[in-house]
């Protein structure tokens, strides 16, 4: 019986009632040890087989399994691992592979974490698919790395299926992945009434004054007051809990498991020490080792009565996670290391040395090259399945046991390079810190440092480490040098050093690298010009040589770098999306979250701005999730670019003001420009110039910390259309003037489009005509609607002040459909409003106008239009008044009004 915990069996049940209802969700109670997040679970998975039964899929982490890859998501997806053929094949061959279904070691077979992770979501979607499914975790901070990982990837991602997941988080222990983004609930303790009838149905009715001590004690911990309570000696525990009072709760749990783990015999506790320490519950596993620790066949059967564990012929279980925890860290090291060395012997002498290499590796006291030898072929093992974080923890138990400080510094290396491929750039610093005092050759450690700092750091930093590797690899590694400058390059370019970004650029032109690596190195020079053509670019990556990974992704990285530069957005796109694919599949998370930086910038130039937000927003979570702050900074730019131009000013200072916060420690200026930029879009889209005008103005501002030239070169006329607006044209025409001398080299069709729409802003009557027909004339605007329809909008309000109407009417009419295919609302509005008042008149809107509208926002339009209130329509559509405003205010532009009473003219049935 779960006592209180009305919020939590609420959210449980609505939880459940969704996911019946086609629409999935998920949710992590967190609490302390004992607080009933196992009982919530249990009550959740009774619940699902009620009424309309639900399939419930659990799991449960264990502490000693934390380093066996996706051993969690074995035991959970046992049970429907017969849909793996309704996977697309790439995916049932990963998740295949990475819970050992096939032979993991063979050639070229290699996961991704990403790949793997993918494939559980579509593995659950499909189960769901049948009948709705309930996925239960408990002790997530248990779970092996590898399979906590995938199962919160699911988690955030989960779209229509009729799914929930619940996942239980133990506090304070640290977790494996970080769970921020899920919904969450923290348990407390129960209330004094409820701990007392907690206790009571356990035969502990105490006086008053026992009862208040006792719940002090356990804070009204459920599981702490069931254990006192089944010791069945008040008398003797009341004083022990007192004298305990002040610490945690979890060591108080603790004491309670261990009072009657000390009633068993020796016997009956050397066993129950084995099981703890064997990760599967192999019952087979379990009874050979304690055989061969002379203990007697039926040495667990005390532990079993007392219902400590429990024995199905097969398998060994804990009654709770919490029990195997205690037992094993009470014993004293010769005991744990006695019963690892016995499982280990059994498991060797049973074929298993895989497993048994583990068990050693925690027995042993002194450093044993055999085994960090084997620990170290146990990791690559590791690394292919995708168990990226299990190979780090595996790498590092090996560099311990190393017997030369060379193979224990290597070994840590390693696993700092195993760490920045998957993203982890602040576990990578810590094992560079472990080496630092060692003589570590100077181009590792500066490769280390400098990628260290590109992913998580100062981008200044990164590009001076970089740089210095680069020039130690010039002679020996002139390709692995290459690849480095186009890291130091981007590294200049994030820190707003474009002259150091050029310059690593050129200095890849005087390596001796093959004639493939020179053309990239040329396309990047001239990318805005698009010097490589489409052609060549789609052939780059065929022609370029392998990187010391052995994959490809690397070289499709050049292509997709040169297209994000050159002036054809669409093949960039195409580049872009083919280069993910290949990442995605190799697994490298650190490669994966640039990419999809990429592919937001270049969704947003072409206005596929709902795709590039998700991209943005996929962005966000992996480099939150693998701790990628600098990556973090720009996607939260990007966020705020995309709701600037749709007008969403709340959510755009919000990610603005979390993009500054991270990007300013970090100097990564790209990611602060690009924020403060987004800010400058928002008030010049309200009108609001003068506010506009301040915010742009830094980015071209030397030495603050939000200039970068690549950003500014882009928001130029941006920054012209907000000073002619605010009545401050000379301070512009300064900064057009200055960035003129500054980027007289840069060529290219959006360059010269930008440049033409500046001068022509600034241009008296004659020549401003010539410049806007100039801008528009650009081939690089056909593929960028927004820009193009901006240009429109400003020509068509110069035709407007020339009284040239007919002209203006059809310029303005094009910006304000463009605007609205976009769904860049404040500029709908301004241009529908010129449009008007240049004497356009908008069609009255029939079927086929009012057909523009969605469901919901034709609904509400046509009850608005009877006379109700938005509180009158929001109560008959269950809505809440501020959506109905909400649909309200995207449809007007839609329909040529701009007031309420408008609408009752219109025909809207």
């Amino acid at each position: 019986m779960i006592h209180g915990r009305r919020r939590e069996r609420e959210a449980i049940t609505r939880l459940l009632a969704d996911a019946r209802g086609g629409r999935s969700g998920a949710l992590v109670l967190r609490g302390e040890a004992g607080i009933g997040k196992s009982a919530l679970l249990r009550h959740a998975a009774e619940s699902a087989a009620t009424s309309e039964p639900m399939r419930v899929l659990a799991c449960a982490g264990v502490e000693s399994e934390v380093e066996h890859a996706f051993s969690g998501l074995l035991g959970l997806l046992r049970p429907v691992l017969h849909h793996l053929d309704a996977l697309p094949g790439v995916q049932a061959g990963a998740l295949r592979g990475a819970l050992g279904l096939t032979d993991s070691a063979a050639p070229d077979f290699s996961v991704s974490d990403f790949l793997v992770s993918a494939a559980v979501l579509t593995l659950l979607a499909a189960v769901a698919a049948d009948r709705p499914l309930l996925v239960v975790v408990d002790d997530v901070q248990w779970l092996d790395h590898a399979s906590a990982a995938a199962l919160l990837f699911a988690a955030r991602r989960l779209a229509d299926e009729p799914l929930a997941m619940l996942l239980a988080v133990r506090e304070p222990e640290p977790l494996p992945v970080n769970t921020a983004g899920l919904t969450e609930l923290v348990l407390h303790g129960l209330p004094q009434e409820e701990a007392a009838l907690l206790l009571e149905e356990h035969g502990w009715t105490l006086p008053v004054r026992q009862r208040d001590a006792l719940f002090t004690a356990t804070a009204g911990n459920p599981l702490a007051l069931i254990e006192l309570a089944r010791l069945d000696e008040p008398d003797r525990a009341m004083p022990d809990l007192a004298m305990t009072g002040t610490l945690p709760v979890s060591t108080r749990v603790r004491a309670a498991f261990l009072r009657q783990v000390e009633a068993l015999s020796a016997d009956g506790r050397a066993a129950l020490l084995v099981a703890a320490a064997e990760e599967t519950g192999d019952a087979g596993t379990v009874l050979g080792a304690a055989a061969r620790l002379g203990l007697p066949a039926d040495a667990l059967g005390p532990a079993e009565r007392s219902g400590l564990v429990q024995l199905n012929g097969i398998k060994v279980g804990f009654r709770h996670p919490l029990i195997r925890s205690a037992v094993y860290a009470d014993a004293s090291f010769d005991h744990r290391r006695a019963a690892h060395l016995a499982i280990a012997a059994h498991l060797s002498a049973t074929g298993r040395d895989d497993q048994a290499i583990w068990h050693r590796a925690v027995a042993t006291t002194a450093p044993d090259e055999k085994i960090a030898t084997a620990l170290e072929h146990s990791a690559d093992a590791a690394r292919r399945r995708g168990g990226a974080a299990a190979a780090i923890s595996v790498l590092r138990h090996a560099a311990r046991l190393s017997e030369s400080s060379a193979d224990r510094r290597q070994r840590t290396v390693t696993a700092a390079f195993v760490a920045l491929d998957a993203g982890r750039p602040g576990l990578a610093r810590k094992l560079v810190d472990h080496v630092m005092a060692e003589p570590v050759p100077a181009v590792t450690l500066a490769q280390l440092n400098g990628i260290i700092e590109l992913y998580g750091g100062d981008p200044a930093i990164a590009y001076s480490h970089l740089m210095r590797c680069a020039e130690l690899m010039a002679s020996t590694e002139p390709e692995e040098a290459a690849w480095t400058l186009l890291l130091a390059a981007g590294s200049a370019l994030h820190a707003g050093d474009m002259e150091g970004s050029l310059r690593a650029t050129r200095r890849i032109t005087d390596l001796d690298c093959a004639p493939a690596t020179l053309r990239a190195a040329e396309g990047l020079l001239g990318g805005f010009e698009g010097v490589v053509t489409g052609a060549e670019l789609w052939e780059l990556p065929g022609t370029m040589p392998r990187g010391r990974g052995g994959g490809d992704e690397r070289q499709w990285m050049w292509a997709t770098v040169i297209g994000w530069m050159g002036p054809d957005d669409h093949q960039a796109l195409r580049l872009v999306e083919a280069t993910g694919r290949r990442v995605r599949a190799e697994g490298s998370a650190a490669l994966l979250t640039e990419v999809l930086f990429y592919h937001a910038d270049i969704e947003f130039r072409l206005g596929r701005w709902a795709e590039g937000t998700e991209h943005a927003e996929e962005g966000l979570r992996f480099s939150y999730e693998t701790g990628q702050r600098g990556w973090t900074a720009n996607f939260l730019a990007q966020s705020a670019r995309f709701a600037a131009v749709r007008g969403e000013a709340a959510a755009c200072r919000r990610y603005a003001r979390q993009a500054l916060e991270i990007a300013f420690p970090l100097r990564e200026r790209i990611a602060a420009a690009t924020a403060t930029g987004a800010l400058g879009l928002l008030a010049l889209g309200e009108g609001a110039s003068a506010e506009a005008f301040a915010e742009l103005t830094r980015l071209f501002e030397r030495g603050s910390p939000q200039s970068n030239d690549f950003v500014a070169l882009a928001m130029l006329p941006d920054l012209v259309e907000a000073a002619v607006r605010a009545g401050d044209p000379e301070r512009a025409r300064r900064i057009v003037e200055a960035v003129g001398s500054q980027t007289a080299g840069i060529r290219g069709p959006v360059a010269l489009s930008r440049n033409h729409l500046c001068h022509a802003m600034l241009s008296d009557d004659a020549q401003a005509e010539s410049r806007y027909r100039s801008a528009l004339a650009s081939s690089g605007l056909d593929q960028r609607l927004f820009d193009r329809a901006r240009i429109e909008l400003l020509y068509g309000e110069w035709l407007h002040r020339n009284h040239r109407g007919t002209e203006a009417r059809a310029m303005l009419r094009a910006a304000s459909e463009s605007f609205e295919a976009l769904g860049a609302e404040p500029w709908a509005r301004r241009a529908l409003a010129r449009f008007r008042a240049a004497g356009g008149a908008m069609p009255r809107p029939g079927r086929a106008v009012a057909a523009l509208l969605s469901p919901q926002e034709l609904e509400v339009s046509r009850l608005a239009a009877r006379g109700l209130s938005n509180r009158e329509i929001g109560d008959r559509m269950h809505l809440s008044p501020r959506t109905v405003g909400s649909h309200l205010y995207r449809a007007f532009p839609k329909l040529g009004i701009s007031t309420r009473a408008e609408l009752r003219d219109l025909d809207l049935d």
